[in-house]
């Protein structure tokens, strides 16, 4: 079970590794700073920088919790588990299921990738895929995503790495979707065999790109996700979609 404690901002990573060199490895699984990538521009080039995702908090997996905080007593840092009224608690099933689908196997929250379509946000790639709902505001010079969900007990705002490759009115949209549509039947009638045409062609079933062709990249089944090459713009982009999203033509 994941619990929550508390530390003075800016001290996360040190109070977790102190944590994990004090306190007896037999008692937890795991102790962790949840993060998550974001751009930044500095040196006149765009980097990956990793930064806490709850500011002020680290995690223990643990089932001994009492003993664990019996431990954490003794340690030079402020450090305090939050608590459920008068008990000391772990994050809800739902919470720690909703916070692992967004996180990977580090506990880190990699950067999304995403159109605005009109009013409308369509996530190509990375953890927001399934939970675009959750945001609240872009800020594109920042490449960032606010983002309000329900933790600890009550709404949490949230900072999310967030790439918008391209903004367009939806009349723009549907043209270059007809664009591409238009360019595949000509293919397809001319016997022509483009690399990104010829195998595992692809036909978007739903969403955004619904009717539109592409290529299979790669695929995860036990996450649910197809990579799909299609043309849209004058340079291939790279799409992940759901299996139920997708029909695979060719193999």
């Amino acid at each position: 079970m994941w619990y929550v404690i508390q530390t003075v901002p800016g001290q996360e990573q040190e109070c977790a590794e102190l944590c994990r060199a004090k306190i007896d490895p037999a008692l937890y699984k795991e102790i962790f700073v949840p993060s998550y990538i974001r751009k930044m521009h500095f040196k006149k080039q765009w980097h990956d920088v990793k930064k806490v995702l709850f500011p002020g908090y680290f995690f223990v997996d643990t089932e001994e919790i009492d003993a664990v905080l019996k431990e954490l007593a003794f340690l030079p840092r402020l450090t305090k588990a939050l608590r459920n009224a008068e008990l000391v608690s772990p994050i809800t099933a739902e919470e720690q299921k909703f916070l692992s689908s967004m996180l990977d196997q580090k506990h880190v929250m990699n950067c999304s990738t995403g159109l605005i379509i009109g009013s409308r946000i369509c996530i190509t790639e990375g953890p927001l895929r399934n939970h675009y709902g959750f945001i609240q505001k872009i800020d594109r010079h920042r490449r960032t995503a606010r983002l309000e969900i329900n933790f600890f007990g009550h709404p949490t705002p949230v900072e999310a790495g967030l790439e918008i490759l391209a903004r367009l009115t939806e009349e723009e949209f549907e043209k270059l979707k007809a664009d591409s549509l238009e360019t595949y039947a000509e293919i397809s009638r001319c016997g022509e065999t483009e690399e990104i045409w010829k195998e595992n062609s692809v036909r978007i079933k739903s969403g955004v790109f619904a009717g539109m062709h592409g290529t299979l990249i790669s695929k995860n089944e036990t996450k649910d996700e197809w990579r799909v090459r299609i043309s849209l713009f004058e340079s291939p982009m790279e799409v992940v979609f759901s299996g139920e999203e997708i029909a695979v033509e060719n193999n």
